[in-house]
């Protein structure tokens, strides 16, 4: 808690009516600080010391109830990422409610507020906080003290941070590429409280060994922290980087967890950063700016691949379909959807290849070095 006073509840509500009716209900066992919007709410976050729980509507200008919780999720200080949040919404429909849960939500209750309803709680959350803050300090002082995880035998956050720097200033020195993919696994907080450790240890190990199949030779997977995952891709540009995470999210999409006798279907979130794109001068710069994309992806609902804000608001969202012949990869291609073609680019153009080589042969295009280093290209991202 705050140092013996009484626990701190953030309320971000556009509605001042509701902000009113939770500090008077909250008012005597909690102390109250209030935020007309998303936005404002992450101000409050940052200039805080302590906040014990977040309460937020999901209808909000500047920043949305789910944008503030993805963003709250994907914070670097783990006492704003593992903060308990309970969802205050009039909306009873239920993809609203797994649509927050998606993003991160701990708790949802609708209105109008029953008062004893969220009284009660508040006061669970605050309590199970406090054991949660003070086992993920401990959790944090012993990552820090190695480069590999002990759980997966990833490296650890620490050596992205180090091997990045090496990356970052080889990228720049010799004009190479370098991308990083951030992958959380969705409605990760939802599984934890309903089937425990073990099996969500179990999970993140599952997730490890899929992610770690599905990159290449010089690719870094580590794991950041809990269920959240980075590749670090030296020498790779947007569309390289976007063909192995979204091979990735396919591939864990289409593989249901086991363990015991639960069977569930997993799917997580990406974001992408590409040097080039983006000004970076320092790796947790350009972490930071994967972890927003990130953001952007779990705030549209999960289970997809962001690359930015302008491009999110295009839809960068890659469908999962079937294998698709040529003829329907051309008429996705025509109708401007070749995006969801993605995760199948490696594929489509290994079964072009006797084409080109037949018409290289035949009609003198003098592309045999540039066939040959394609094969070479293919053959490295299976």
């Amino acid at each position: 808690m705050n140092n013996g006073s009484k626990p701190r509840v953030l309320v971000a509500d556009d509605s001042r009516v509701i902000r009113k009716a939770v500090t008077k209900i909250l008012g005597n066992d909690f102390e109250l600080v209030e935020a007309e919007d998303g936005e404002s709410a992450w101000d409050q976050l940052g200039k805080q010391d302590r906040v014990d729980v977040l309460m937020t509507d999901i209808e909000m200008p500047k920043l949305d109830g789910y944008g503030l919780i993805c963003r709250v999720r994907a914070a670097e200080q783990s006492n704003l990422r593992d903060m308990p949040i309970i969802v205050i919404t009039g909306a009873e429909d239920d993809v609203t409610r797994e649509r927050a849960y998606a993003c991160g939500a701990t708790d949802f209750i609708t209105k109008p507020i029953d008062s004893v309803q969220l009284l009660a709680r508040a006061r669970a959350h605050a309590k199970l906080d406090e054991t949660t803050r003070k086992l993920g300090e401990m959790e944090a002082a012993l990552e820090q003290q190695s480069a590999v995880d002990s759980l997966t035998q990833l490296h650890t956050q620490r050596y992205l941070i180090e091997r990045g720097e090496q990356d970052l200033a080889y990228a720049k020195r010799h004009s190479s590429g370098l991308s990083v993919v951030r992958i959380d696994i969705d409605d990760f907080r939802t599984l934890y409280d309903t089937h425990g450790d073990d099996v969500c240890n179990q999970l993140i190990i599952w997730t490890s060994k899929l992610i770690s199949a599905n990159v290449r030779t010089e690719d870094t997977v580590v794991r950041v922290r809990g269920a959240q995952f980075a590749i670090l891709m030296p020498g790779t540009g947007r569309m390289d980087a976007a063909v192995v995470a979204e091979r990735t999210r396919t591939a864990i999409a289409a593989a249901p967890f086991k363990h015991g006798s639960l069977n569930s279907a997993i799917t997580v979130s990406l974001g992408l950063a590409t040097l080039g794109q983006e000004a970076i001068d320092r790796i947790d710069q350009f972490i930071a700016i994967a972890e927003k994309n990130l953001t952007l992806a779990k705030a549209d609902g999960g289970n997809r691949l962001s690359v930015g804000y302008e491009e999110a608001l295009q839809s960068t969202e890659v469908s999962v379909i079937e294998q698709p012949d040529m003829e329907t990869a051309l008429r996705l291609i025509e109708k401007g959807e070749s995006g969801k073609l993605i995760p199948y680019l490696p594929e489509l153009t290994s079964r072009l290849l006797p084409l080109l080589e037949l018409s290289n042969r035949s009609l003198d295009l003098d592309i045999s070095d540039a066939l040959y280093l394609l094969k070479d290209k293919l053959t490295s991202m299976k």
